[in-house]
């Protein structure tokens, strides 16, 4: 009894040890196509929380100073949700911008006043609609049913983003917001 008793606590602090250290800890076998998803909206989340930042900062409008920090907010949580599901997964995901979103930053960080304004605009206007095509093209191929759940949940926030997006150009002139095409931007 008494070595039973043994038997079975080594065996189970052989497998505690082993799975702490990873040697028999199994992951997902998550295909190519989605770790490349994850990490390219990982990517993305990077940029626009570095994007956002610099309008807070060098925006001339107050309106683009302010979605510029709601950017940042915004993604900080998208960016925290994707962390969520890509570290059970294995798969490691960025922790920098890639060149080419560091490269926009440095074009942005160089302009100023309303041109600035301008540029940042365009820039969220481009990759928001290029993000929400690649979700939804991700949609038809994605079989993890809890990633699949976060960008459904994730494309509405995409998309409102681009309408905000739309604003602020016409906040730049007298008349802001003005027309069927902007929705009511919020202001706190």
């Amino acid at each position: 009894m008494i070595r039973t008793l043994l038997i079975g606590l080594v065996t189970a602090a052989a497998v505690a040890i082993m799975s702490t250290t990873g040697t028999h800890a199994a992951k997902p076998d998550v295909k190519p196509y989605m770790q490349a998803f994850l990490k390219k909206a990982a990517e993305e989340q990077l940029a626009q929380i570095t994007l956002g930042r610099l309008a807070a900062q060098q925006g001339k409008n107050e309106r683009v100073k302010q979605f510029g920090e709601e950017m940042v907010v915004t993604h900080r949580i998208v960016s925290s949700e994707l962390r969520q599901l890509a570290t059970p997964r294995g798969v490691q995901l960025p922790s920098q911008m890639d060149d080419d979103h560091k490269c926009i930053g440095e074009e942005l960080s160089q302009q100023s006043g309303h041109a600035f304004d301008h540029a940042y605009v365009q820039q969220i206007l481009g990759t928001h609609q290029n993000d929400v095509n690649e979700f939804e093209e991700n949609m038809q191929t994605l079989d993890d049913a809890e990633v699949l759940r976060w960008v459904h949940k994730t494309l509405p926030m995409l998309r409102a983003h681009m309408e905000d997006a739309r604003c602020p150009p016409h906040s730049l002139q007298t008349n802001p917001c003005s027309g069927d095409n902007c929705r009511e931007h919020s202001t706190g």
